[in-house]
């Protein structure tokens, strides 16, 4: 039996094509999901519409899982296998189908190193409705383990079947979700902050931000010595060019409100930027680009925020200054950490801060790079760089370049801003 954990467009697709094929299998889905009938709507390439009586099954069930197929969106990585730990063993295997790397950080508290699995998927898919799939472009699926090993004998199954997905094994996955990955993290964030087609991004006004964020990329990717890293420009603008009248599913997901997979992609591609000491300007701009337009815990923030006092609201919702030498942690010199007072994030620590005598907190660095986003200031006939919280997008101060660090930065943040947390 393949369980397959989601009900989106990929695990419907897989769904549909296993069916087809004979294989036994079954859709996992929310308790909470409601589906009206046992028919799932699947329209082919060729706009033939039919339909499968497809199994399904929900996280509560006890029946233990052998191979599951994981479909969720990377955000719900985490809670979906939490939802299913109790009908995994010893000898569950997990196929991870999530966009973005480092997953198996979070696959590994549930079953063992040599029972994860990555696929990636080139298949286009999108749903209709809750239980109609259209089938929007033929790829294929390459799979293949965390660990170094032989494919295994349900691989061989599948491959051998005429399931229609073109199934390939690969005994190093980790270049092919490396250069999914590069390409994901330049056209998806461009495609929601333009919000536009990915083929529109090659239009004069966006080509600018495109070649730099390629031209960057393609040397990140000879620096890791990627055997792709030459062809790259030349790879991101075919896509571009395949999938012009798409739109990626970072878009989808902005456009429906939803939590992307920023994170998972572009996050995880800063943090091995930072961790290599790969200079990247354009791709810390296109994050903090990103966070500005859409902070994800906007609504946590702006929720939080009916409870503040007239100054905390005022500063941190309506971009307000405290008067200078006023704020509780001017002075502060506690041991700990700074949290965003309307998210809970975490912005700054005792190690950066330092006394600059402007009157308000300073700080020569943030805690991690990922937690501030940058924008334009130009009010009261000043050019200044506001800092926000990149996760709520509140207002937190500016930032200066004329620290007595090594960073050369001056982090000026208001204390109603900062919620501060004793170091244990």
């Amino acid at each position: 039996m393949i369980s397959i954990l989601g009900a989106g467009a990929i695990g419907q697709l897989l769904a549909h094509k296993l069916t087809d094929a004979s294989f036994e299998c079954q859709l996992i889905v929310s308790d909470t999901d409601k589906y009206s009938s046992e028919d799932w709507q699947f329209c082919d390439l060729d706009k033939n519409i039919s339909s499968n009586q497809l199994q399904s099954s929900v996280y509560s069930d006890t029946s233990p899982l052998e191979l599951v197929f994981v479909c969720v969106k990377a955000p719900q990585l985490q809670s979906a296998l939490d939802s299913i730990s109790h009908r995994l063993g010893d000898n569950s295997q997990l196929v991870l189908f999530q966009n973005g790397m480092g997953h198996e950080v979070i696959a590994k508290h549930f079953v063992a190193d040599q029972n994860i699995f990555f696929a990636s998927n080139t298949h286009g898919a999108y749903r209709k409705s809750s239980q109609s799939l259209v089938y929007a472009g033929k790829g294929q699926i390459t799979v293949g383990a965390l660990t170094q090993q032989s494919s295994p004998q349900w691989f061989n199954q599948l491959a051998q079947a005429n399931t229609g997905l073109a199934i390939e094994w690969a005994s190093d996955i980790q270049p092919i979700l490396w250069r999914k990955l590069l390409i994901n993290a330049v056209i998806n964030p461009l495609t929601a902050i333009h919000r536009c087609k990915n083929g529109e991004l090659i239009k004069e006004q966006y080509q600018s931000q495109l070649l730099a964020l390629i031209d960057e990329t393609r040397r990140f990717a000879k620096e890791m010595k990627f055997g792709f890293a030459e062809d790259l420009k030349a790879i991101i603008l075919d896509v571009i060019k395949q999938t012009a009248d798409n739109y990626s599913s970072m878009y989808q997901d902005v456009v429906a409100e939803r939590t992307t997979e920023i994170d998972a992609i572009n996050g995880y591609l800063l943090d091995q930027m930072e961790s290599k000491q790969f200079h990247a300007p354009h791709h810390w701009a296109l994050w903090s680009q990103f966070h500005v337009q859409y902070p994800p815990l906007k609504r946590l923030a702006e929720e939080n925020s009916k409870s503040f006092d007239q100054l905390t609201y005022h500063v941190t919702q309506e971009h307000g200054t405290e008067r200078p030498y006023t704020g509780q942690y001017n002075m502060h010199h506690e041991q700990g950490s700074y949290k965003c007072v309307c998210c809970g994030s975490v912005l700054f620590d005792d190690k950066g801060k330092f006394e600059s005598g402007c009157g308000w907190p300073s700080f020569d660095r943030a805690q991690n790079n990922k937690a501030i986003a940058y924008r334009a200031d130009n009010s009261h006939n000043m050019q200044r760089i506001e800092i926000l919280c990149a996760q709520c997008g509140s207002h937190l101060g500016h930032v200066f370049e004329d620290g007595p660090t090594e960073t050369g930065q001056r982090y000026c943040v208001n204390s109603v801003s900062l919620d501060f947390e004793p170091a244990k």
